[in-house]
Parts: structure tokens; sequence; C-alpha cells
């Protein structure tokens, strides 16, 4: 299982191992991964766009990330799925804080005020920090004010 947390810094926890920062192999490759935890699949084409590089040079930093993340795996093994020109994470295989984060929000939104307390505060522990804190990137931003609207408007009033 691969626990991959978005919000604060990006870090992937699997097997008793932790991988943080320069350990995907460099900034694109760790972008890759944030955007397939929080967008799902992508074409290379869509990847690309928001990477601003060429498919030819995501499919290279996929199989960077591949290798960082499960070295020696082959590529059909991977927790990097490629189905119908389309690249994921195998869902099965993953867990992710802003998928929890959502999860939480749903079933608050579904619950009497009174019985909404324990998952707001459950989703709001989990984004205590702000969403890829360290990136940049304006996809990264967007993503970043998204989830912290998310919060505010299910916070009780």
């Amino acid at each position: 299982m691969f626990d991959i947390q978005l919000f604060g810094h990006l870090e992937v926890r699997t097997r008793g191992i932790r991988l943080t920062g320069g350990d995907f192999g460099g900034d694109r490759p760790r972008h890759l991964l944030a955007l397939l935890a929080l967008r799902g699949d992508r074409s290379l084409v869509e990847l690309g766009d928001l990477l601003g590089v060429p498919p030819t040079t995501v499919e290279d930093d996929l199989r960077v990330l591949r290798d960082r993340l499960e070295p020696g795996v082959e590529g059909r093994d991977s927790v990097i799925s490629h189905r119908q020109d389309r690249y994921g994470l195998v869902a099965d295989q993953v867990r992710v804080d802003a998928a929890r984060f959502d999860e939480l929000l749903a079933a608050a939104a579904n619950r009497p005020a009174a019985r909404a307390g324990r998952p707001l505060a459950a989703a709001s522990f989990l984004a205590s920090r702000p969403l890829l804190e360290d990136e940049d990137a304006g996809w990264a931003a967007e993503a970043r004010a998204a989830y912290r609207a998310k919060l505010t408007s299910a916070a009780p009033a």
C-alpha cells in the first residue's frame, strides 16, 4: 500500500520507506505523482500540458517516478497504471489524504449538524497544512485554493 500525503509536503510512505522531495527523481516526476493523485487518470498530452513539457518528456519522467516508487518493478506491475493511453494510480494500492479529506466532507454533508462535527474535525486535521505547500506551479496553487475553499464552505456557520 502506498500512502500519499498531499497536505503539507508531498510524501509517500510504503513498506517502511518514506519518500519526499528529491527522492522522486526531480521536480517533474514529483509533480506527476501529485497530479495523478489529485486528478486521476490522464493522458500524456494532458499531463504534458499541465507541466509545460512534450508527451515524450512525460513518458521519461513516468519511468523515473516508477523506478523511484518501486525499484525493479516492471511497468505493467507498477502502482502507476497505463490503460487506453491514460496513466493513473492503481486505486486499490494507494491511499491519498486529499481523497480521504473529500470522503470526510461528504460524510459530514450527509449528516445532521449535530453529527457532522467528527468528520469535519478529521477533515480539518488532515488539511491543517496547505495542500502541496511547497509547490508553486499554477496547477498546485489552483488545487490548494480549491481545497481551502472546500474546507471553508464545509465549516459550520
